[in-house]
């Protein structure tokens, strides 16, 4: 097997080695096709099944739930079965290229693309194929997980059970555990078993059931070499991403500094070490591709194959020891003033893209809740106090409609009490101590109202509500409403929420107040909601997002940031708001970047990004409170 397993390699190695340049260009053309062309008009399919679900945006839960309607079903076996069609067509350029390799025959890059252009609406319904088999497969175990989920979790709010892991919650993940591990096992069996599938599509003229059929027998007997070949790959191209990383930010830790003090040098310097990143990024990323064509082509051909190649396409022994493109000394010239200008171009837009001032809102979650029980009066205190712009804070209805600030739909995470809101009265809801669980200082606590809290957060900062929906609420916006404008603070509120259509119910209400949506992932386009903000997690927020959102007249505002390098570098990428458990430290964030110059401001808004650049340590922001 070792041996076999060597040869392998060295075969592989030696395609590669002759065939680099057309692989290359299979490579180029076929990512500037997918992203110009079939990535968008994905998109705009997957966005008619959502209009014609009667929506123009999904988010969080509301995704799950459409993909369980025969319309969702419809969209995730075509859009699913497109999208991995769509991955798939840059592995058949380059196996074509392999194949032709493996005998001796010159397959040029263009021959290569013909070729799999014909083949198109099988490699297509190839990927529809894999979808269906993935899903249903993961269907059966994600059900169990669901029943995991009824049985031992349901009784009490979530958080309860993540705050505290009680026994039922180790025994759910425990389960889980084993279900996820099973599922990773099953999965890795299958797809090593599918992994000749797409050859046989090409080589063989099957379609893509017959494909799969085939390559699940002829897989049998080397199904772990298989999987074998596949997690090296992966570890091999972890390991290389990995090192290349940690070299370029070694490199421009090393460089930066002695690179100048001038934001010209600097910009300079950045957008050389940014395109060597992009630039070293795509090599490795074309190297993983084609090895992994290269290598499986092989594999196929010992295990499954051999396959045919139209005659047409190359002729054998047309290849030749060396590789079919040289480049000449002007086209190495020319690259190298092509990198020295896109360089100067980089320097240019990193240079414009330093913000001399910030303007980024500081966002209390439910007060400043690390340093006082969430959505009480102490943490919307604390949160003044630290000179928070905006509260943050949740508001449910209560059993004599009563509208409260708390989160939960019951009291187990804060007083170990299984009463529900809605269920609740406000004498009930006055007896319940939810600061102890915090710190017994807070024993004091109690829920506030929404009145309470508007009123201890008027003139000093505004209020951020979000409304919560457990189900069941009864006229919550109509309250909320009602409480605001008693107030007089109408003027110092914005309200958002997870739930889109709830927001569209309170619009109807209220036109012109502020309303946004909060999100984990979403689907659809967001330029066609009618809020004026987005609220949404760090990973979401790329300089791209932002930019987009702004273009379209929405805020960005991101959850929950309390790491002080993150929250640098969110204001660096121009979001308007940052959600943190710790306005306080936001604050003492946003005092350092005022003293920094636009050099300073250039290297931790994208050095740290890259790697390159972290704030120096007389710099670095610790609160006394936590010493």
């Amino acid at each position: 097997m070792t041996r076999l397993a060597i040869e392998h390699g060295r075969l592989t190695l030696r395609d590669f080695r002759r065939t680099w340049p057309q692989l290359f260009l299979v490579t180029l053309v076929t990512r500037i096709a997918v992203t110009l062309v079939m990535l968008p008009g994905l998109a705009l399919l997957l966005r008619f099944f959502i209009s014609r679900h009667g929506r123009t945006v999904l988010s969080d839960q509301e995704i799950l739930f459409f993909f369980f309607t025969p319309r969702g079903v419809v969209a995730l076996v075509l859009v699913g079965g497109i999208w991995i069609g769509i991955s798939l067509i840059e592995q058949a350029g380059l196996m074509v290229v392999g194949f032709g390799a493996a005998e001796d025959r010159r397959v040029t890059w263009f021959g290569a693309l013909k070729y799999v252009f014909r083949e198109l609406p099988r490699i297509l319904r190839l990927g529809s194929h894999l979808l269906v088999r993935a899903t249903l497969l993961v269907g059966p175990i994600a059900a169990l997980i669901g029943g995991v989920y009824w049985t031992f979790l349901r009784q009490y709010d979530i958080n309860y059970y993540l705050a505290n892991t009680p026994p039922e919650f180790m025994w759910a993940a425990g389960v889980t555990g084993i279900l996820i591990a099973g599922l990773a096992v099953l999965l890795a069996s299958k797809v090593a078993g599918w992994v000749l599938a797409l050859p046989a599509v090409l080589f063989e003229d099957l379609g893509p059931r017959e494909a799969i059929r085939d390559s699940l027998a002829d897989s049998t007997g080397h199904r772990w070499n298989l999987f074998g070949w596949i997690v090296a790959w992966l570890l091999a191209g972890a390991l290389a991403s990995t090192a290349l990383t940690w070299t370029i930010g070694l490199l421009g830790r090393l460089i930066v500094p002695v690179s100048g003090d001038t934001l010209t040098a600097v910009s300079l310097t950045m957008g050389a070490i940014g395109l060597l990143s992009l630039v070293t990024n795509a090599i490795l990323s074309f190297l993983s591709a084609s090895f992994f064509a290269l290598l499986f082509v092989r594999l196929y051909r010992d295990f499954s194959g051999p396959g045919a190649l139209a005659r047409d396409l190359a002729e054998p022994g047309s290849l030749g020891d060396r590789p079919a493109i040289r480049i000449p000394r002007k086209g190495l010239l020319l690259g190298g003033a092509l990198a020295v200008l896109a360089s100067v171009v980089a320097a240019a837009l990193l240079a414009r893209s330093v913000r001399l001032e910030d303007d980024t809102l500081i966002i209390a979650h439910r007060g400043a809740a690390l340093h006082a029980p969430e959505n009480t009066l102490a943490s919307v205190l604390r949160a003044i106090e630290d000179s928070a712009d905006y509260i943050e804070i949740d508001v449910q209805e209560t059993a004599d409609g009563d509208v409260v600030v708390f989160h939960d739909s019951d009291f187990m995470k804060t007083a170990r009490n299984p009463l529900t809101i809605w269920n609740a009265s406000g004498a009930d809801i006055d007896r319940i101590d939810v600061g102890s669980w915090f710190d017994p200082a807070y024993a004091t606590e109690r829920v506030p109202t929404l009145e309470e809290v508007l009123l201890t957060a008027r003139g000093r900062a505004r209020v951020n509500i979000e409304l919560k929906y457990y189900g069941h609420d009864e006229e919550l916006e109509r309250r909320v409403i009602d409480i605001v404008e008693r107030a007089g603070m109408v003027d110092q509120v914005v309200l958002m929420s997870l739930k889109y259509d709830k927001i569209q119910k309170t619009r109807s209400l209220r036109p012109d107040w502020t309303y946004g949506l909060l999100t984990t992932v979403s689907l659809g386009d967001p330029r066609k909601l009618d809020v004026e903000f987005l609220a949404v997690n760090a990973t979401t927020a790329t300089r791209g997002f932002v930019r987009r959102a702004h273009r379209n007249g929405l805020d960005v505002y991101v959850w929950t940031v309390n790491d002080p390098y993150l929250m640098s570098a969110m204001m660096s990428r121009n979001v308007d708001g940052i959600i943190t458990d710790d306005p306080g430290l936001a604050r003492d964030v946003l005092e350092i970047r005022s003293r920094m110059d636009p050099v300073q401001r250039l290297l931790v808004g994208i050095g740290t990004e890259i790697g390159v650049f972290s704030m120096p340590e007389e710099e670095q922001v610790t609160d006394e409170a936590d010493a």
